[in-house]
């Protein structure tokens, strides 16, 4: 079996009996490490047992979060508005099996966010404490530290491919994944104390930005920059000083691991907005997609099932933007961006449910960043920072990709709506001060400005 396999098959027994005996956190360990390692695409996975190990992790994790005890300050995962939709946007999918263009891939997606409500479930359910959260950022970043030092073995003088297991195993959906641990490791880095998991935050993130460089991603390096940004806005005020020093050393770190052929991708993105320049052939068949999305979601507005764009594809589109298959024949074209395959495949619901889903991360990110200036801890701000810069870059590499059925934002989704419900418990000192503010609110006539904020 050799001893990577033994190593994977001790570690991973032993994650999901401590979920059993323990706490549930582990068997979602268990889980992410099934992600992230995925021995069927390794070498030495050849010889282990013909398991679908996520699903294994996933079963026992299920069953140990049935037996944890329940979190009486926690609502119920489908009271709230997250959850309410993602059951509504499953249903939906569900229903177009009825009509898909493509009922198999529709299934199959059907089958894929049943498991994702699950998944929500359980994330909402152990991430009942800002220790936890921070915990499971943790293994994520740890997640992509193993990537990026696979990428960085790999070797690869062309674009880095199957690399990730299902799912991320692609050049932009690997560096989209790549990028989201980034901004979650700078927050770690600004944050944490402890000198031993700076220092192994710290070595981690230089291999993740050297897997982002050879992916050659623009959607994954724009989507980091924007990140950024956000991390800016959301960070620990009194950390301002050591935000922009780590920035600094992190931007030189990123020039110096970024190679010509990086550069050179990244600079046809300005060929969108600059006539003088010519756009590559892939920069341009994204925008003329587009357009015919726009013509399939007006003439389906019930939608046309997942894949439904590739299956129109070769009705909408010129011979020159489809895929070539190995016989030479003409092929299809997918989709490149997540809000117009929600609008195209799962109609006028798909895309209002999409918005929605937007809607209500920007507003619960505000509400935090507001509740969080009132003597929040930095570890609180810096789980809030990480989870909204994460679904950031989500968000703003699905413009280029299709990330529609990406598993990285149902776990971030699934934190921030823990974190959500976790900043609506009372803190020790609103609970001393309670009879106080009982008796004030009992009494008729008192506006609502005098009421503490939690009870308006």
């Amino acid at each position: 079996m050799g001893i990577f396999g033994i190593g994977f098959v001790c570690t991973f027994a032993a994650l999901l009996v401590m979920a059993l005996v323990k706490h549930p956190r582990y068997g979602m360990y268990a889980y992410l490490a099934a992600f992230y390692v995925h021995p069927p695409s390794r070498w030495w996975g050849a010889v282990l047992p013909n398991f679908r190990w996520a699903l294994l992790a996933g079963a026992v994790t299920l069953i140990a979060v049935w037996k944890m005890p329940k979190n009486a300050q926690q609502p119920s995962w489908i009271s709230t508005t997250p959850g309410k939709l993602l059951v509504a946007f499953t249903v939906v999918v569900w229903i177009q099996n009825a009509w898909a263009l493509d009922p198999e891939k529709n299934l199959e997606f059907s089958v894929l966010f049943t498991k994702y409500i699950i998944l929500f479930y359980v994330i909402y359910r152990i991430c009942g404490t800002r220790e936890e959260v921070q915990k499971l950022l943790l293994v994520h970043v740890a997640g992509c530290f193993y990537l990026g030092y696979l990428a960085f073995n790999e070797g690869s003088s062309g674009r880095l491919e199957g690399v990730g297991g299902p799912g991320i195993d692609e050049a932009n959906a690997l560096g989209m994944q790549l990028a989201t641990a980034v901004v979650c490791g700078a927050m770690t880095v600004l944050v944490e104390r402890r000198w031993r998991l700076l220092a192994f935050v710290v070595v981690a993130m230089a291999f993740v930005l050297n897997g982002i460089v050879l992916t050659g991603s623009r959607g994954a390096f724009l989507s980091l920059i924007c990140g950024g940004f956000c991390l800016i806005v959301l960070k620990p005020p009194e950390h301002t000083k050591l935000f922009w020093s780590l920035a600094a050393l992190a931007a030189v770190l990123f020039l110096m691991v970024a190679n010509q052929s990086f550069w050179s991708r990244i600079g046809t993105m300005g060929a969108a907005v600059d006539d003088s320049r010519e756009m590559d052939t892939s920069a341009e068949s994204r925008f003329v997609v587009a357009e015919a999305q726009v013509r399939m979601a007006l003439s389906y507005p019930h939608g046309t099932g997942h894949r439904g764009t590739a299956s129109l594809s070769r009705q909408y589109l010129e011979e020159k933007y489809l895929s070539r298959l190995s016989n030479g024949e003409r092929g299809e074209r997918s989709s490149h961006n997540s809000f117009l395959s929600a609008w195209v495949e799962e109609g006028i619901p798909g895309a209002a449910i999409f918005i929605m889903f937007l809607a209500w991360c920007y507003r619960a990110i505000h509400q935090l960043k507001l509740r969080y200036a009132q003597g929040r801890t930095a570890l609180e701000r810096g789980n809030l920072a990480s989870i909204a810069a994460a679904l950031t870059v989500v968000f703003v590499a699905g413009l280029f990709v299709d990330y529609i059925q990406a598993e990285v934002q149902i776990w971030f989704i699934g934190m921030l709506a823990a974190l959500l419900v976790m900043g609506d418990a009372p803190t020790q000192e609103t609970a001393k001060a309670k009879p106080a503010n009982s008796r004030l609110a009992r009494r008729p006539g008192v506006p609502s400005s005098r009421l503490p904020t939690g009870r308006r």
